[in-house]
């Protein structure tokens, strides 16, 4: 090692040209997509929401719990449509049948999927 403390030997400034020099900057990196989650207060928003919620539900990546509570919630009153429909032998009740058999088909296909789900992670 030299004991100069002369830095001209290392850096030759005098080779440089400074008209070929430049420097690279570059661009402002763009975050990554992240979904914005619309307000639940405006209509559209709600439905968005709404079906963000079912979809998740029928897509079996929900965890248990909320699979089995949501059977008894949504599958509660249209059990009771039905036996109100079986006891007063009535067709008008088959319409709200119809409405509250929506979610428990969301619901049976959420439970399709999360059970065929587990199949394949015990292979």
């Amino acid at each position: 090692m030299s004991n100069s403390n002369e830095p001209n030997p290392f850096f030759d400034d005098d080779k440089v040209n400074k008209d070929e020099l430049f420097i690279e900057v570059p661009p402002d990196q763009t975050p990554p997509y992240q979904e914005r989650i619309p307000s639940g207060y405006d209509p559209m928003g709600e439905i968005h929401l709404r079906g963000r919620a079912f979809r998740s539900l029928s897509g079996g990546t929900i965890s248990w719990w909320i699979l089995i509570s949501g059977w008894f919630i949504f599958g509660g009153p249209a059990l009771l449509i039905l036996i109100n429909a079986i006891i007063l032998q009535s067709f008008v009740l088959v319409i709200p049948l119809g409405l509250a058999a929506i979610p428990l088909l969301i619901l049976w296909r959420g439970t399709a999927a999360k059970l065929s789900s587990t199949k394949r992670r015990r292979r």
